[in-house]
């Protein structure tokens, strides 16, 4: 038996608790709108408005960039406009996560990746998006 073959136990299982994901992604490049709802890290930003572009869709969560951190734990509003489906989603969603890319914007401002659970809501599109990724998949 060849030792290329051979993974240690415990690498295999950091790796595999690095990925928290629960769904398969979309990539995308698609633009959204999210507004802060709650904020208790910071309150200023409530009623923010942040133009956002995405970076994976799944039908469980959203991860996007922006120019403006986001905290862990923000409650947000999300309008995402998925240019292979025509109307947008209305969306709500927990910020889970936020890092810096390392990069800045053609503004010169720093760019920020977010990560966003999204939560069930009456008033919601949740139904029409789970749809909607379902059908993606069957593709």
């Amino acid at each position: 038996m060849s030792s290329d073959n051979i993974v240690e136990l415990s690498s295999a299982r950091a790796a595999s608790s690095q990925d928290q994901r629960l769904h398969p992604r979309i990539e995308s490049d698609d633009r959204l709108f999210t507004q802060v709802v709650l904020s208790a890290e910071n309150p200023d930003l409530i009623g923010t408005t942040l133009s956002c572009t995405a970076v994976n869709l799944s039908v469980g969560g959203i991860q996007f960039r922006t120019s403006a951190p986001v905290p862990t734990g923000s409650l947000l509003d999300l309008w995402v406009d998925v240019s292979s489906r025509p109307g947008k989603f209305f969306l709500a969603g927990e910020v889970r996560w936020n890092r810096s890319t390392g990069e800045t914007n053609a503004k010169g401002k720093e760019e920020f990746l977010v990560g966003v659970q999204l939560k069930s809501g009456a008033a919601t599109d949740i139904v029409d998006w789970r749809d909607f990724h379902a059908n993606a998949y069957a593709r």
